[in-house]
This record gives C-alpha cells, structure tokens and sequence, in this order.
C-alpha cells in the first residue's frame, strides 16, 4: 500500500511540474505537390520497418489518389517497376524490441542485393524498440556507423534517416503500472520513462542529419492540427509524445495519422531522388 501511494504521488507531481519549453528541430507534414508525387514514382525506394511503417505504407495510395496521380508500386521483398519507372520495395527487418537485428537486418540487405537496385533507401526503428533503460548512444553509434558504411559503399543511393515513432502519454493507471514495474525491475515501454529515451535517440538523429534528408517521423506524430506539440517532462528531461488524434492505440497511427506521416514520407522521398 505505502508503495502504491508514493507511486501515485510521484506521477501526480510530475502531472503539476511545469513545462520547460523544448528545442525543436525539423518539419511537419504539409500538402504535397503533385510534381513531388510523380517524383516518387519514377523513384526505386527501399524501405525496412515494422508495424507503424505498414501504417504510413496503407496509406500512401490515398495520398496518390487524392491528387488524381497514379500510385507506384507497393510490394514486400521487392517491385517491380511501375508505368513511370519506379516502386517502393517493403520489408519486415529484424525483430520488434531488438533494435540492433533490425540495424544488421538493413544492412544485409542493401549489401545482398537490393543497395544495386534502388535510389533511396531508408529504415527505421519502432517506438516498441526503445525503453527506459535503453543504451541510447551506443545504438545511435551503431546506426551511424553503419549508415556511414552504406553510404560510402552505395554513393548512388540516398539514404534518408527516420526519427523513432512515439507513444501516447500514459494516463493515470497506465503510469502507475509502469512505476511499479520500474520498481520490481522489470522493463515497460509504455511510460513516461520510454519516451525520454525515445527523444533522447530522436535529438541525437536530427544533430546528426538535419539538413541531409531527415524524415522527422516523431516530429509528425507530436504535432496537433494547431501546431502545437503534445510533450511533457520527466525527472526533469522534456520529451514528445503522439497525439491522441492520430493514435488508433497507444503507438499507432489512425486513419487521420496515417494519412499525414505518408505525406512526410513521400516528401522526404521526392527530396532524396533530387539529391
């Protein structure tokens, strides 16, 4: 009982602290042009991801669609090309809740084979990847290092780097569950906690390659229709969180969501194919 009351203390105060403002860099969705759109479509793009990939994938076609202009192309493992000469190549790389698989899985792959056949290529890691305890700099080195290692062994493809998705802010009973599991020693990756790390990571992506074909994944998820952020701050380190409209569960994305990460996503694309 004395550890259940000092939880509900300790996340009501973090409830009350008040918010520090929080440094921002990188953009959000807007409406895409059309010559963006046949951009990508005459674009070969790889892409390794999990569930909240598959989000922004389903819905790229309406996106297509909503302009009047044909869709390239969408397949797992690979595509061929479409009427304009392009395709964007899926897969399922590695394991959820190992982030380093899903890293050595994307290599392997550009380096078997498909880093000879597309123009751009791009990865990203799950919010489910992350957690409080987490080793943030070490997997950021690695990521860099092995994307330096693809970029300098396939200078004629673009890689475009994605931030990690996020989760909503837990309610009430959903942090309290996550205090006690921090006390028991066990992970949970659904608290306050996990998305500190997660925008630890994230603002160590965007130092990095801001400017050099970023695709701000996180950035998309935390902004509300208004332009403001949901965000809040734990044991004093701010993060970002996914707004509730675009969430169809605690991390992804709804038919409102989904729509404006695909946006982002192909804008990022149609960039990279212009180098």
């Amino acid at each position: 009982m004395v550890v259940l009351v000092l939880a509900v203390a300790l996340v009501m105060a973090d409830r009350w602290s008040k918010e520090k403002p929080i440094s921002f860099q990188g953009n959000v969705a807007s409406a895409i042009a059309t010559e963006d759109l046949t951009a990508v479509a005459r674009t070969r793009v790889f892409f390794g991801h999990f569930s909240v990939g598959m989000n922004v994938l389903d819905a790229v076609p309406g996106v297509y669609a909503d302009h009047g202009v044909s869709a390239p192309p969408i397949e797992e493992g690979r595509a061929e090309p479409g009427p304009d000469g392009g395709f964007i190549a899926h897969q399922f790389i590695g394991e959820d809740v190992k982030p380093l698989l899903k890293l050595e899985d994307f290599d392997r792959t550009m380096r078997g084979g498909m880093g000879r056949q597309v123009d751009v290529a791009l990865m990203k890691f799950c919010w489910v990847d992350i957690y409080s305890d987490t080793d943030v700099d070490a997997l950021f080195a690695r990521y860099r290092d092995t994307m330096a290692a693809l970029e300098r062994d396939f200078p004629n493809v673009t890689f475009i780097h994605v931030t990690v998705p996020l989760m909503t802010e837990p309610g009430l009973f959903t942090e309290l569950k996550t205090r006690l599991k921090t006390l028991l020693g066990r992970r949970d990756g659904r608290g306050q906690p996990a998305n500190v790390a997660r925008e630890r990571l994230n603002a160590l992506i965007r130092g990095e390659y801001a400017g050099r074909h970023l695709f701000d994944l996180a950035a998309i998820e935390s902004t509300k229709p208004d332009g403001t952020r949901v965000s809040g701050r734990y044991d004093d380190q701010g993060y970002f969180a996914l707004y509730d409209g675009y969430a169809s569960d605690m991390g992804h994305l709804n038919a409102v969501g989904a729509p404006l990460a695909a946006t982002a996503f192909l804008e990022a694309i149609a960039q990279a194919s212009r180098k």
